[in-house]
C-alpha cells in the first residue's frame, strides 16, 4: 500500500519576534531573523481498514475519527482543522480509496520531537508538514509561500490561535532567514547559507528546555497585542525589529561574539513587551548562564517557558552544559538545517517498504 510521509522543521527565533504579530506588522512593517533546526515535526497518511479519518497523535497518545456526514470525535483540533480546510473527509478519502488502496478509510499519524509549548514552532510545523502531505496525496503542487499562508489561515483565522507568521514562513522555507512581514506580502531573504558559518555559529549555541510554557494559564499572546493596541510597548517592537539588521550584518560577517552579546541586549528588551514573558526561574537561570560565560540568550517562543537558547565562547562550552544541567535545564543537541518541509512516498508490505516519489 501506498503510504505518503513529511517532516517539518522546528525554528529557533534569534531576533524580532513579536513583529509578525497583527497588527503591528500590517501597521508598522515585521521583520524577524530565525533559522530552522533539525527537530522535526512528522506525520504519515495510509490507507485503513477503519471507515473515514483517523488521526493519531503518538506523542500525545490521543485519536480523533470522522465519519463522512459526522462531527470529529476526538480532542486533535488542529489537525482536524487542517483536513477540514482541504476537505479531507470527500477529497482525500477519494484519492485514497480509488487510486491508492482498497480500504474503508485513511489513518493519518503523527508526532514531534519536541514537547507542546516548546516555543519552537511545532504547532505550525505540524500543519504545514500536513498540509504539504496532502498535496502530494492529491499529486498537487504548492510553493512555499501558499503553505505558509494557508496555515496561517488555519491556526489564526479559523482556529482563532493568537500569534505571527514566522513559525509557518520557517516551517516551509527553512533556513537561515530574514522573514519582511507587511501589510500585502512577505519577503523571504536567506541570510546565511554558508556550512563553515552556520557551523561556526552553531558551535556557539546551546538549547536547553526549561519546562512547560504558561501561555494559556497567563494568555501571554492576548496580553502583549493588547499592550501593544494601547501603545505601551510600541517602541519595544520598533527596537526589537531594528536588532534583526544589526544581527544580520554581523552574522555575514561572522562576527558571532558580537551576536551573542547582541541576544543579550534583545531579550531585556524583548522582556517590557510584557511581564509574563520571563519568570523567576528563567531569570535565576539566565542569570546562572551569565555568571559562568555565556554572551547572552533568550526563551526562544512568545515566553513563559519552553526552550532557551544561550550563546557562548567555545571554551565556556562545557562550563556552561554543566552548570545549566545541575540547574535542572534540559539540554537538547540540535543542527542547523538548510530545508522546508518534506514530503515522500513509500510502498509498504508486510516484507519491505520500497521508498518512491521523493519531492
Amino acid at each position: 500500500m501506498k503510504v505518503y510521509k513529511a517532516r517539518a522543521p522546528m525554528r529557533i527565533g534569534f531576533f524580532g519576534g513579536g513583529t509578525d504579530v497583527s497588527p503591528y506588522a500590517e501597521e508598522h512593517g515585521g521583520k524577524v531573523l530565525n533559522c530552522t533546526i533539525n527537530l522535526f515535526v512528522r506525520c504519515a497518511l495510509r490507507p485503513a481498514d477503519t471507515p473515514g479519518i483517523t488521526i493519531r497523535s503518538l506523542d500525545l497518545a490521543e485519536v480523533s475519527r470522522r465519519v463522512t456526514g459526522r462531527d470529529w470525535d476526538g480532542r486533535l483540533a488542529l489537525p482536524q482543522a487542517v483536513l477540514d480546510a482541504v476537505h479531507g473527509d470527500t477529497r482525500m478519502l477519494t484519492a485514497h480509496q480509488h487510486r491508492l488502496a482498497d480500504a474503508s478509510g485513511v489513518e493519518v499519524l503523527m508526532f514531534s520531537d519536541a514537547p507542546p509549548g516548546s516555543g519552537l514552532g511545532s504547532s505550525s510545523a505540524l500543519v504545514v508538514s500536513m498540509l504539504r502531505m496532502l498535496y502530494a496525496t492529491y499529486e498537487a503542487t504548492a510553493d512555499p509561500h501558499t503553505l505558509a499562508e494557508l496555515a496561517y489561515q488555519i491556526e489564526r483565522v479559523d482556529l482563532g490561535i493568537p500569534g505571527g507568521r514566522q513559525d509557518q514562513y520557517a516551517a516551509a522555507f527553512g533556513g537561515m532567514c530574514v522573514y519582511h512581514f507587511g501589510a500585502s506580502r512577505v519577503i523571504v531573504e536567506p541570510v546565511l547559507a554558508d556550512p563553515a558559518a552556520l557551523l561556526e555559529l552553531e558551535s556557539s549555541l546551546l538549547l536547553g528546555y526549561i519546562g512547560d510554557r504558561q501561555l494559556l494559564d497567563n494568555h501571554l499572546m492576548q496580553d502583549q497585542v493588547q499592550r501593544l493596541a494601547r501603545g505601551d510597548t510600541l517602541r519595544y517592537h520598533d527596537e526589537t525589529k531594528a536588532f534583526v539588521d544589526q544581527a544580520t550584518r554581523m552574522l555575514r560577517a561572522l562576527r558571532i561574539d558580537e551576536f551573542g552579546l547582541l541576544l543579550h541586549d534583545a531579550w531585556e528588551v524583548k522582556k517590557a513587551f510584557s511581564p509574563h514573558i520571563s519568570t523567576p526561574y528563567v531569570d535565576e537561570v539566565y542569570a546562572l548562564a551569565r555568571k559562568h560565560g555565556a554572551w547572552g540568550g533568550k526563551i526562544t517562543g512568545a515566553g513563559g517557558g519552553g526552550f532557551m537558547v544561550f550563546a557562548c565562547p567555545f571554551e565556556r562550552r562545557l562550563e556552561l552544559t554543566r552548570v545549566l544541567t545541575e540547574a535542572g535545564v534540559q539540554l537538547r543537541p540540535f543542527s542547523f538545517t538548510t530545508h522546508g518541509v518534506q514530503v515522500w512516498a513509500t510502498e509498504e508490505t508486510n516484507d519491505a517498504v520500497a521508498v518512491s516519489d521523493p519531492r
